[in-house]
């Protein structure tokens, strides 16, 4: 059992945060290394220790019983997301970053923000409200004016290559969070397994050989960290906030890399970069305080998923009954996390809510 706690919407913005510093430090990390090694062999390496990160990760917490587990029907997307978010996007990204300075290349990745939003918002349907848009602008326009003053050199293969990782996840996002329903433990750890097996198989049968044991060891830390724990915070993030606002709050990854750059890596800081940093938290304050509430309308649908029993009304979406048996709480007033196949009844209410699951319905403009 699972006593409910704190702010969902809270807390999906503190796991998005979490999950950009990750994926943030680890583009200028991977750029000291991406001259020791293949793209391929890279890529791979990354997201080996993305697995074994996660795999304690689950040692450690055991089975949750609370969450729902992956089912067929969502191996399609989860292939999916681990094709482009797990192959294409690293192995792109590590071919860019041979071409491009980190601080170069760190901005350029403010461009998956951008494929995420367009797909969320014109193909996904979600909502985003006033101030997520002025969030979305703000950092947007932080992005704008660092790539601006930073692409002095660049090459345009590498920037297509950035440019192409970014797409390949912004449809990775929207995608996970279709998922993000399920368990993100695991939808993550399927995701780091199924790419890195293949990667590396793939470059071994090719000849290629495993880097120096620093740069190897390296790299698994650096996989455990901006590709395991990030992807599985990241994930979070998108049950909690939909795809559009994750996208957001993630578009601070790079301010953290050009961070990291300039402060660890010596790389020159501008006025321009100070304007942009400031920009970027603004507009993540910004969307901390979006309240988007109207009166709307729910269809009868049924799934499954974790979700919060609250018998004194305070999820409203989820006030079915349980069978006496499958009742998880000692005290039947008291709020609980579980998962089971679930019906949802018709239902119209208002209330403050995200684009998530629950939540694909119109809206009239301006509302």
């Amino acid at each position: 059992m699972t006593r409910v706690r704190g702010n969902p919407q809270r807390q999906g913005l503190i796991a998005g945060l979490l999950a950009a510093v990750f994926f943030g430090l680890s583009a200028p990390l991977i750029s000291v290394v991406s001259q020791e090694g293949s793209p391929l062999m890279i890529a791979a390496l990354l997201y080996a220790g993305a697995g074994i990160a996660l795999l304690m990760v689950r040692g450690f917490r055991g089975q949750q019983q609370q969450e729902s587990p992956v089912q067929r029907r969502d191996l399609p997307p989860l292939l999916g997301l681990t094709v482009l978010g797990g192959m294409v996007g690293p192995i792109c990204l590590v071919q860019g970053l041979t071409l491009l300075s980190a601080g170069s290349a760190s901005l350029l990745l403010n461009l998956e923000a951008v494929f995420t939003l367009l797909i969320a918002v014109l193909i996904g349907r979600e909502h985003l409200g006033r101030r997520g848009l002025i969030a979305a602008v703000l950092i947007l326009s932080g992005a704008v004016l660092l790539t601006e003053g930073s692409l002095h050199g660049a090459t345009l293969q590498g920037t297509l290559l950035i440019a192409g990782a970014c797409l390949a996840w912004g449809i990775d996002n929207n995608l996970s969070q279709r998922l993000s329903q399920r368990d993100p433990l695991q939808i993550a750890m399927l995701k780091a397994i199924g790419a890195s097996t293949p990667m590396l198989l793939l470059a071994l049968a090719a000849g290629q050989s495993l880097p120096a044991w620093p740069v190897l060891l390296g790299l698994l830390v650096i996989g455990a960290m901006g590709y395991g724990l990030s992807i599985w915070l990241d994930l979070l993030a998108l049950r909690h906030l939909g795809a559009a606002r994750e996208s957001v709050v993630f578009s601070t990854a790079p301010f953290v890399g050009v961070l990291f750059s300039v402060m660890v890596l010596r790389e020159a800081f501008t006025s321009g970069m100070g304007t942009a940093s400031a920009l970027m938290l603004l507009g993540v304050a910004v969307l901390l305080k979006e309240d988007h509430a109207h009166w709307h309308r729910h269809d009868a649908f049924s799934h499954a998923h974790r979700h919060r029993h609250d018998p004194t009304g305070g999820d409203p979406h989820h006030s079915h009954d349980h069978p006496r048996n499958d009742q998880l709480s000692s005290d039947p007033q008291q709020a609980y996390w579980h998962a089971h196949e679930h019906q949802h009844a018709p239902i119209e209410h208002e209330h403050a809510h995200v684009s998530d699951v629950h939540h694909r319905h119109g809206h009239r403009q301006g509302g």
